[in-house]
């Protein structure tokens, strides 16, 4: 899919600065006045892609830092509502929820590059790399999550108008960040990268157009999830690839803990939680914690 791109060799965050533009860009398309000048040319009503060497500032989910060597992928893509996009084929339906991040992280986990990987996993009888909910790929090695990449999505509002959103995605290629108990921020994880895996050497490019396309199937998909035979198919499909089934786990909420085994998602993409009582509980956001090895 041709989709306007533009590279930086540095910025501070690949997400805030393609917001700025989409931004920029709105504000100048109703100044007659305003001369665009940009060197990335985009249009609020337009898909853009925008891509770094590095970050200086990354972030990730809950203000969480995103640690950005050189060597790996950090990408955003915009992608206007229904309602402002001038392409037909690519727009955002509304409202948006967390079954997007879902859709998003099962189309990176089913990408050609990470399906030979596990193709080579599992003749190992080694843990293949999934979907940890909401926004995380990677795989558990005992209790300790090891971080392939990592998803932020973000809406661009501007005047009282949701002009679309971002999608930033982390992807470790060539040099997962060496992650200290400081840096893990609370979380129990480690960054890997494809390198890890594979023998041969990597072009980000083709990383990039991979991307786009698993980014452009998962839009298409989330905007056909009104449909419950949709989702329906989704959530099978989904169950295949989920490292956080049937493990005990313990999550950190907001201002208490539960306990007990994850057992899948439901419609509206919420986590499902057996507990102690045998009681299947909803939860809609906090940290995973795994309790026991599997």
């Amino acid at each position: 899919m041709q989709i306007p791109h533009t590279h930086l060799t540095t910025t501070h965050s690949t997400n805030s600065e393609l917001i700025a533009w989409v931004i920029d860009s709105f504000d100048k398309s109703f100044d007659k006045n305003a001369q665009n000048n940009d060197n990335h040319q985009m249009h609020f009503s337009r898909p853009h892609l925008l891509t770094a060497d590095r970050q200086t500032s990354g972030r990730g989910q809950h203000g969480r830092t995103w640690q950005s060597p050189i060597g790996n992928v950090y990408f955003s893509l915009y992608i206007p509502t229904q309602k402002f996009s001038k392409n037909q084929h690519f727009f955002i339906k509304t409202p948006i929820d967390g079954r997007l991040s879902l859709a998003i992280a099962l189309a990176l986990v089913k990408m050609p590059i990470i399906q030979q990987i596990n193709t080579t996993l599992k003749s190992q009888n080694l843990p293949t790399i999934g979907v940890k909910w909401v926004n995380d790929v990677g795989f558990y090695q005992n209790a300790q999550f090891q971080k392939l990449s990592g998803i932020l999505i973000e809406p661009v509002n501007h005047q009282g108008k949701m002009l679309g959103i971002v999608i930033g995605i982390g992807l470790n290629v060539h040099k997962p960040p060496v992650l200290t108990k400081i840096t893990q921020e609370t979380l129990n994880y480690q960054a890997i990268s494809l390198a890890n895996f594979l023998t041969q050497p990597i072009e980000l490019n083709e990383i990039y157009e991979m991307m786009i396309t698993a980014c452009y199937k998962a839009i298409c998909q989330f905007n056909e999830f009104y449909n419950k035979v949709f989702f329906n198919n989704f959530l099978i499909e989904f169950s295949q690839f989920d490292v956080l089934k049937d493990k005990n786990i313990l999550i950190d909420l907001p201002n208490s803990q539960k306990t007990g085994q994850a057992v899948g998602i439901d419609n509206n993409g919420c986590l499902l939680v057996c507990t102690k009582n045998q009681q299947i509980e909803p939860i809609w956001t906090g940290t995973i914690h795994i309790l026991s090895n599997d």
